[in-house]
């Protein structure tokens, strides 16, 4: 390709500034692009975020240089296929050797040559010059003319270029020197258009095909763009139309539906206040907890609900103070009644609405204190009404006390009657109110049933037919019925405080009749509280309850008892004072006691519900119809009948009360009296008070026979004692055996003394006795008389068995004092006068002893009788 020469000239300044400018950036471009070492440089952020880098610990503390750059080999990607480098021979070939051209090209092209085309038109330059004149260093044009902000425009510029001379014309110099540099302009320009022609119209060839090629892929790019345009408005616009639409449509659904969960939110206090006004409780609490969980859960973050959370709380606080005071009012209402009222439940279905409300809020203790609270006051208020009740039937000066606080202070002026009619009631009552507070309690335990999903029953399963989930867990139910059956037991031991608090105002041991009639009453009710205690149901705690009623009619059982025991004792005392130790008339023993029989025959038949007349009355029919003659027959003094009365009386006690301290009393009673009677008789101390001149045998005898009467019952008593007591108690007894014993002893005592004044008499009468005639002599007739008179003295009081032990040691006495005396005289059995009186002196007294047949036939026998006498003295 040739290249034009480009003819420059002088007065074509313009082109040459455009052509010299052209130069300037062309040099520029140059330099811009020249590299060297210092521009190497490292790109920090190209460091720290390369993923192919391994992390580095000390890249703060690294020193800068070729261990810098992490060299960690970089494996080859798993992705990418493994090319040979045989792929890039032929291309590597043909790349070698156009570089070779291009080595060529410029190595010939450094070096001017005779070819050159400028040399014809510039033969005054050198190839090297024409190079040397476009270099601003080494060119001989001013650097003036080189620099980027060249413009006549600026004064010093255009000083500097056209010197102007003191008369101001332009000089002729200037013009020459200026199109001199224009014309070193031109040559380099056309040097190095020469040098570079070749490459210029290849580069414009191949710009040419780039064009057209870019032209034809201009109007392919504007058919694809054409193509797509209508792909995207079929395939893409319309699809993607379509999701939005889907996308808005679901998005609209949403707010919808939050709108109408924010509406029924919105509408949930009033939902509320309509289900309290129907007292579902449950509903309302299950729709705060409900809109709770939403409030929570779906529509959190609103602010226009930002104050609903707490309003529900302070509602369900207000549900809870709501529930327990309809919870006392209800239980107040049907706990207050009057008890013959109480068949069926007030307001059923609201009571159970109200114990489903607090279990559905999941509070058990509210429940059961509220039901312990009113269970007290029910039987507070039911005490305190039987008390005013019988309080406004009495006397004027307890009208005053009614409607009082001091209400229980009128307790010690009621009546007996009242006081019996009062506290009769008062067991009664207690006993139906547990009863229905057992009703109260089991519909509890229903509704537990209900709540936690184990009951069909009816009373509270229709309730909860909505509820597909207990509304409370297991261990809560476990915990309510436990605590329902422990309040159940408490009721029962309350019910008995309740009943000992009205028994414990009133002294009932003053009274024989009116103790016995309230231990009736309070065994009575004991017993209800026993049945119902034992009718709890199953599965409640029940054990052995200490019955506080019991403990307290013990407590009153015992001052009733040392107050009678002392009564008693006085009594016995008193009539020990005044007693003369005779025979009591038949119309005053039945007077003090109806009949000893009573003792043998119906100690063991008394039961708690006889009274004190009762008794008497039924002793004296028997006695009147000759039942107990046997007994009528007894005739001893009249202490001995008061001793068996007061004995009678004690084992009905013990009967009635089953209390073991009255052996102890009976067996006290027994002694002193015992021990009196010894002192009064055998110590004659019924002589000191003046009572009888002197105790006689009669008088002995009529002790012995009281003796042996108490000593026959006392068995019997005892076997009483046995039935009535608890088998704990059985030890005691052996106290009842001692007394019997001593008793015996003393009567021994008795009889012995009684042998002791008749063989004093003996002794008396033998000694003025010398075994001559006549037979009989006056001794031994004196000694029948003297046995006569022993025999007329205890005949008509002793058995005919006592006489005839008795008569057996006077026989012995006298028979021992004759032996003595014969003795003494120094008689013998050798047939002479004095033996055969002695013989017929024995004849006579045993004639007298048969008269009165007071021994037994072998005793007065003529055999044996003077074989003792004859026999030696034994030396003491």
């Amino acid at each position: 390709m040739k290249v034009n020469p480009v003819i420059v000239s002088a007065d074509s300044g313009i082109a040459f500034e455009d052509l010299r400018a052209s130069t300037l950036k062309f040099e520029m471009n140059e330099k811009e692009v020249d590299w060297s070492v210092y521009a190497c440089a490292q790109n920090l952020s190209a460091i720290l975020n390369d993923p192919n880098r391994s992390k580095q610990k000390d890249f703060f503390t690294k020193t800068w240089g070729e261990s810098f750059v992490d060299t960690a080999p970089i494996l080859p990607s798993p992705r990418l296929e493994d090319v040979p480098n045989a792929y890039f021979a032929p291309y590597c070939r043909k790349l070698l050797k156009r570089y070779r051209k291009l080595q060529e090209r410029k190595s010939s092209t450094s070096i001017p040559t005779p070819q050159d085309p400028l040399h014809p038109f510039f033969p005054q330059l050198a190839a090297r010059e024409t190079i040397q004149i476009l270099k601003p260093e080494t060119s001989p044009i001013p650097r003036i003319y080189f620099t980027p902000n060249f413009t006549l425009t600026n004064s010093e510029t255009f000083r500097e270029v056209f010197s102007v001379d003191s008369q101001g014309l332009p000089s002729r110099l200037i013009q020459d020197k200026l199109s001199h540099y224009l014309d070193l302009v031109e040559v380099g320009l056309a040097q190095q258009i020469s040098k570079k022609s070749s490459a210029f119209f290849s580069a414009v060839s191949t710009q040419d095909k780039v064009a057209e090629k870019v032209s034809q892929a201009l109007t392919c790019v504007q058919l694809i763009k054409k193509e797509l345009t209508q792909v995207k408005e079929d395939h893409v616009i319309v699809p993607l139309k379509i999701v939005s639409i889907a996308k808005k449509k679901s998005n609209l659904n949403i707010l919808y539906q939050k709108l109408q969960l924010m509406s029924t939110v919105h509408q949930a206090q009033r939902a509320i206040q309509s289900l309290l006004g129907n007292s579902d409780y449950v509903g309302a609490l299950d729709l705060i907890s409900t809109t709770q969980e939403v409030l929570r859960q779906e529509l959190q973050g609103l602010v226009s609900f930002r104050h609903l959370d707490s309003q529900l709380v302070e509602i369900r606080n207000a549900i809870e103070k709501m529930l327990r005071a309809d919870l006392e009012r209800n239980l107040s209402a049907d706990l207050n009644r009057p008890i013959d009222q109480m068949v069926v439940l007030i307001d059923k279905d609201r009571l159970v609405s109200i114990i489903l409300g607090y279990l559905r809020i999941g509070k058990v203790v509210p429940i059961v204190s509220v039901l312990a609270k009113e269970i007290t006051t029910a039987m507070t208020t039911t005490g305190k009404q039987t008390l005013i009740e019988a309080v406004s039937e009495s006397d004027s000066k307890s009208d005053s006390l009614i409607g009082s606080n001091a209400v229980q202070m009128a307790i010690p002026h009621l009546s007996t009657e009242l006081w019996i009619k009062m506290i009769s009631q008062l067991g009664q009552r207690l006993v139906q109110l547990l009863q229905h507070i057992k009703e109260v309690i089991t519909l509890f335990q229903h509704c537990g049933n209900s709540a936690v999903g184990q009951s069909t029953d009816s009373i509270g399963g229709s309730f909860l037919t909505e509820h597909d989930e207990p509304i409370i867990s297991i261990e809560i139910y476990t915990t309510f019925i436990a605590e329902l059956s422990n309040q159940l037991e408490k009721s029962t031991t309350t019910a008995d405080e309740k009943f000992t608090s009205i028994l414990r105002h009133r002294r009932t041991w003053y009274n024989r009749e009116e103790f016995f009639a309230t231990l009736e009453a309070v065994r009575d009710f004991v017993a209800s509280l026993e049945v119902f205690a034992n009718s709890l149901v199953e599965g409640s705690a029940h054990k052995t309850l200490r019955y506080t009623s019991a403990a307290e009619i013990k407590t009153q059982t015992s001052e009733f008892f040392r107050s009678f025991h002392q009564k008693q004792t006085e009594a016995v005392n008193l009539v020990l004072d005044r007693e003369k130790w005779r025979v009591a008339p038949e119309d005053k023993v039945k007077n003090i006691y109806s009949s000893t029989a009573f003792v043998a025959n119906n100690s063991n038949k008394l039961k708690s519900s006889d009274s004190s007349n009762t008794q008497k009355q039924e002793l004296h029919n028997n006695s009147e119809n000759g039942n107990n003659s046997e007994y009528l027959d007894v005739r001893t003094a009249e202490i001995f009948f008061v001793l068996l009365r007061v004995i009678a009386e004690y084992a009905h006690l013990v009967n009635v009360t089953g209390n073991a301290e009255i052996v102890l009393g009976v067996v006290d009673l027994l002694r002193n009296a015992n021990a009196r009677v010894a002192h009064l008789v055998l110590g004659a101390g019924a002589v000191e008070l003046k009572i009888t001149k002197s105790i006689t045998v009669a008088n002995l005898a009529v002790v012995v026979r009281g003796l042996c009467l108490l000593s026959s019952v006392l068995p019997e008593i005892k076997e009483g004692f046995k039935q009535a007591l608890p088998s704990k108690n059985h030890h005691l007894l052996k106290h009842v055996d001692a007394v019997n014993l001593e008793i015996c002893r003393h009567s021994e005592d008795v009889e012995h003394k009684m042998v002791s004044i008749l063989g004093e008499v003996i002794d008396a009468e033998l000694l003025s006795w010398e075994a001559r005639p006549p037979v009989p002599s006056t001794a031994i007739n004196n000694v029948s008389k003297n046995i006569f008179k022993f025999r007329d003295a205890i005949g008509t009081v002793l058995t005919q068995k006592q006489i005839s032990d008795l008569f057996i040691r006077v026989d012995k006495v006298f028979r021992s004092k004759l032996k003595e005396r014969i003795a003494s005289l120094g008689i013998q059995k050798d047939g002479g006068p004095r033996h055969g009186v002695v013989t017929s002196e024995m004849m006579h007294y045993a004639e007298n002893l048969r008269k009165l047949n007071v021994l037994p036939a072998n005793v007065v026998s003529n055999a044996g009788l003077t074989q003792e006498l004859w026999t030696p003295v034994k030396k003491q």
